[in-house]
């Protein structure tokens, strides 16, 4: 383990660590009410702990039996809001290679710029074929976070995890080839395997892709697909449904009280 880790086990104090005096200065930033003492010492609390996470990440042991168990107890704290309750049960499931866990503190990591750390634990989900590790590599691989920015690779990680039935890597992918973005092309925008996943993201109610699909359906002029009224009415219905419009009025309908 870093000297730094141990020393600040034994002293508990922030100046310890380096890694939690970085991590603090972000949390600072980012806390509400920063003059606020009670926040002061949240932040550095989440200082503390994200620092000590960066420190150990690559130092992980053995597979424990209580992994699954830590992993979801920082789920749950995680889910209610208590970054500070998360980490700690996060940071020993991650350690014990739990892929899940990995990709969950990279995410809070790579939030707290710790790119280079997040990285290297988005990618030890990933080499378990966790799709949430997956797609985070290949979002930091597209953007360059922590990395220099590789669109071939990371596109390639987005599609394994889109594979997995990953909903938002599915949506990333119907929107690159919608928008020519992570790599795609305009050309490719009009092939079989275009449509197959802009349709499997009009089913997870993305409306880009519900769109396109009305317009192309509507028209037959895109994506290779013949007019077919139908369908693009259905597609309309299903977008104005998320939208909560009545089409019959052309405005988004009230809820009663």
């Amino acid at each position: 383990m870093p000297v730094a880790t141990v020393a600040w086990q034994r002293s508990g104090s922030i100046s310890d660590c380096p890694a939690c005096i970085a991590s603090w200065k972000r949390w600072r930033r980012t806390v509400p009410g920063k003059n606020d003492v009670q926040s002061e010492e949240l932040a550095m609390k989440l200082g503390r702990i994200t620092g000590v996470v960066a420190c150990a990440l690559l130092f992980a042991g053995p597979v424990q039996a209580g992994a699954e168990e830590d992993y979801q107890a920082g789920l749950k704290s995680h889910r209610e809001g208590d970054i500070v309750g998360a980490m700690t049960p996060l940071r020993a499931a991650a350690l014990a290679e739990h892929p899940k866990a990995q990709a969950l503190l990279a995410e809070i990591l790579d939030r707290t710029d710790f790119d280079a750390d997040a990285l290297v634990l988005y990618r030890k989900s990933a080499a378990q074929g966790e799709p949430e590790g997956m797609f985070g590599l290949g979002a930091m691989l597209v953007s360059g976070e922590g990395t220099p920015k590789d669109l071939v690779n990371g596109r390639a990680w987005i599609l394994k995890a889109a594979e997995a039935g990953h909903s938002q890597a599915i949506n990333v992918i119907a929107q690159g080839y919608l928008k020519s973005e992570i790599g795609y092309t305009e050309a490719e925008r009009d092939t079989p395997a275009a449509l197959a996943w802009i349709k499997r993201a009009a089913d997870n109610g993305y409306l880009p892709a519900i769109d396109a699909l009305a317009a192309a359906y509507a028209a037959g002029n895109a994506l290779s697909v013949a007019a077919d009224p139908a369908l693009a009415e259905q597609y309309r219905n299903q977008a104005n449904r998320i939208r909560q419009v009545d089409p019959s009025k052309g405005k988004k309908k009230q809820r009663r009280m």
